[in-house]
């Protein structure tokens, strides 16, 4: 009965995001929750920007003094597709990918950054989104963890 019980709700269909209006800049498939593009689910910039938007003054390894970021959570991108344990393999346009425990999201906070030092990042400037794990120093943040601080994201698997 049990086992009858899990099937019907493993085979439940996934919840509909809205349809970006704008260019997408995000594209999330795997094992998701919520898609809005057949099994993905794919985001503008004013989708995101309606998730938890953070703007947070951190440093990082790739560039000097502290550095102004803003953009959403990656905890609040998680919550929206329906994915909470697992492994994302972020990749970035240049299709080099790195994978980031689910479980960062909240033991880090990290950031999904649109804007730098109050600035939309372009391409060119490791747009359009970037990956920060907050710090209070660039030594705080080791290499492993600097390792997931992909830049030009722009597609997400999420693995269970």
């Amino acid at each position: 009965m049990l086992f009858c019980l899990f099937s019907a709700v493993a085979s439940l269909p996934s919840v509909a995001l809205d349809v970006p209006n704008g260019p997408p800049i995000l594209t999330v498939s795997g094992d998701i929750g919520a898609t809005n593009a057949g099994d993905a689910a794919v985001f503008d910039r004013a989708m995101l920007e309606a998730l938890d938007w953070q703007q947070i003054e951190t440093y990082t390894p790739f560039t000097d003094g502290p550095q102004r970021f803003a953009g959403p959570t990656l905890a609040s991108l998680l919550e929206a597709i329906g994915v909470d344990t697992g492994t994302l393999m972020a990749t970035a346009l240049n299709d080099f990918s790195i994978g980031i425990p689910v479980s960062d999201a909240g033991v880090y906070d990290v950031l999904l950054a649109l804007d730098h030092n109050g600035q939309a990042m372009r391409t060119r400037e490791k747009g359009p989104i970037w990956v920060i794990y907050p710090s209070d120093s660039a030594d705080v943040i080791d290499d492993e963890l600097g390792s997931r601080m992909i830049w030009q994201l722009n597609r997400i698997q999420a693995q269970r």
